[in-house]
This record gives structure tokens, sequence and C-alpha cells, in this order.
């Protein structure tokens, strides 16, 4: 019997440190998620150039899944316009909100909430990356090389 004390507590170390290995590791405080996927509607190609359009400004909504730029006054198709995104952006999700990523350079532009300027708009007949979900209804505005957060009116 004593001969297996010494492997029982050895044991019962090895135990003790594996459990120790395991809660003491980093706990992630991450909340990112994928991007929108479908619900992000891209350009399959980037233009040449862009229209040289007006700038629009309204709030940066999520509806059904969907970016939307809301309340824009003044544009016969209505207030309320499905993005479609040029090639150079992406999303992620941080504490549960969706933030649009420049993603040649990481940064973050503008996130849901934000009220947004939009430039550049284009012609919406570009074809997708991925068919418009059903839920992602138009008017459609095309995003090209311009959304910031600005101030609210």
């Amino acid at each position: 019997m004593l001969s297996r004390t010494p492997t029982l507590i050895i044991l019962c170390i090895m135990i003790t440190a594996c459990a120790n290995q395991v809660t003491s590791a980093p706990v992630s405080t991450s909340t990112s998620a994928p991007s929108l996927g479908a619900h992000f509607p891209q350009k399959i190609n980037t233009p040449i150039a862009y229209l040289d359009t007006p700038l629009i400004e309204g709030e940066l909504v999520l509806d059904n899944g969907c970016l939307r730029v809301s309340g824009v006054k003044n544009l016969l198709a209505g207030d309320n316009f499905l993005l479609i995104w040029d090639t150079r952006f992406s999303t992620t999700t941080e504490q549960g909100v969706v933030q649009v990523v420049d993603s040649n350079t990481g940064e973050v532009l503008v996130s849901v909430g934000d009220y947004v300027a939009i430039g550049d708009g284009g012609d919406t007949t570009y074809p997708t990356k991925k068919p418009i979900p059903d839920e992602c209804p138009g008017p459609y505005w095309v995003v090209g090389e311009l959304i910031k957060k600005i101030e609210r009116p």
C-alpha cells in the first residue's frame, strides 16, 4: 500500500496542474461575430470612377439584418435605402453593434446608429457578389468611396 501512495500523490498533483491550466487560460472578451454575409450586398467589381452625386445623409440602421440608411429626405425613391457596398468595405460586430470597416486599413468607419454622410452613389445595376436576399428590398443606394459619421442636424 505504501508504494501506491507516491503514485496517487503524483496523479493528484498532475490532475490539479491540468485543471489549473484550463481555468487559468485567458478568457476571450471579444464579441466579434462574422460579417453580415449575403445581407451585406457588394458589387462584384469596383468601378473605375463613381458618379459625382450629392451626399446623402441619414441614420445607419439594421433592418431585417440588412444595413440601410434611413431618414434621407428630398429623394424621389423615398427616405430609406438598402446600401450596396464597394468591395473594400466589410462588417464586424463588436458588443452587439454592427460596424462597417475599411478592409484596406482595418479602420472602423461607422456603426449602426450613427448619423452618416454617403457620397459617390452610383449605378445600382452593377451586379452583386451574391443575390440580394428577399428581406433586403430596395430602393438601393451604392456606397462608393465615401461613408463617414457626421453630427446629427
